[in-house]
């Protein structure tokens, strides 16, 4: 099988994003070496791209145009039709015209149910997404609950609709823990993790805990991982009972997941959730807002409504109150499994032809 994926975002752009790109082309290419796989990245990137694949039988074709959705909806077909491609796969937009069939993961479509959760700038990125999808042949997303979503806002695209599941980048996987330095005591904190915008709801969660009668203090702080990104840049510094760490390394990042006291995730919405995976793999116990996506990654957990700070406040008092919980387990597949569901949803699709 010829494949051209989609990479414009390997060297620059969100965390996640960098880390599902890279995982998926180093785990494709090493499941199946038989396949021809070419990564599509912009002009500028080619030398740390192809650095990357070094020593690989992964192939790079250069783009020249941006923002990634004129790139993709003008150029990744172009590439993939002289690559001699049979899939083309794409991130959130589809290319107009191609001979490949056309693969778009779609992350999700939050936007069309919940615009006031971005930016004016961020919802023009989006409004193409699903119109473009219209002209693929498989629209991939990680959860069953996303993939309710979109066939929920956008009918014509159910048929379309395979969910595939993430993967936990590599990259956590086989880091080491190590203390940031920033004078925590194991068992001494509690974490949240994500970017700091409106949907995160850190804004919420520092005023359900600080007005909780105890729930954080200067000695049992609220840490906070994660940059401002989006609608709304969360809480600004300035209580000794929390604490913004900003961005952190995967080392570091793993030390605060397998330490904490507890992890509270008290997002509004979500199409995924790699933290409650990363946190429930590091043995964390957890509360987490009572929303679909959570619901199926993690069914064991204690769950509250993310809009009451009652209740936020109510559900990390439960679990202070006694021994550390159990972590519970999660339903996420290995990117072994993630590249084999998408190949043989490809495969099936290619059939058809």
């Amino acid at each position: 099988m010829r494949v051209v994926v989609d990479a414009y975002w390997w060297i620059e752009g969100q965390v996640s994003g960098r880390r599902v790109v890279d995982s998926l082309v180093r785990t494709w290419a090493e499941a199946f070496p038989g396949d021809e796989l070419t990564v599509a990245v912009p002009r500028r990137h080619l030398p740390q791209v192809t650095e990357l694949v070094a020593g690989t039988s992964v192939g790079v074709v250069a783009v020249r145009r941006s923002p990634h959705g004129v790139s993709v909806l003008t150029e990744l077909g172009r590439a993939a039709t002289r690559a001699g491609a049979d899939v083309v796969l794409a991130q959130n937009y589809t290319p107009l015209r191609t001979g490949a069939l056309r693969a778009t993961f779609v992350h999700d479509l939050m936007f069309d149910e919940h615009p006031e959760f971005f930016t004016r700038v961020e919802r023009a990125y989006f409004a193409g997404m699903p119109w473009s999808a219209r002209r693929a042949d498989l629209v991939l997303t990680s959860t069953r609950a996303e993939g309710d979503r979109i066939a929920r806002c956008r009918p014509e695209l159910a048929g379309r609709v395979v969910p595939v599941g993430l993967g936990v980048p590599e990259s956590f996987r086989s880091r080491r823990a190590t203390d940031p330095g920033v004078g925590l005591t194991p068992g001494g904190f509690l974490l949240c993790v994500g970017r700091l915008n409106v949907r995160k709801n850190v804004g919420r969660l520092v005023e359900a805990l600080v007005s909780g009668g105890g729930l954080v203090t200067p000695e049992r702080p609220l840490v906070v991982v994660g940059e401002p990104d989006g609608k709304g840049a969360g809480p600004a510094p300035g209580d000794a009972r929390v604490r913004f760490l900003g961005g952190v390394d995967d080392g570091s990042l793993a030390w605060l997941y397998a330490n904490c006291r507890l992890f509270v995730f008290p997002s509004l919405d979500e199409g995924f959730g790699l933290p409650v995976v990363e946190a429930a793999l590091s043995g964390a116990p957890m509360v987490l807002s009572d929303i679909p996506a959570f619901r199926e990654l993690a069914p064991g957990a204690a769950f509250f409504d993310p809009h009451d700070r009652g209740s936020i406040a109510g559900a990390v008092r439960a679990e202070l109150a006694g021994p550390p919980s159990p972590s519970p387990t999660v339903q996420v597949p290995s990117w072994g499994e993630v590249v084999g569901r998408i190949r043989q949803a490809v495969e099936e699709r290619l059939a058809l032809r």
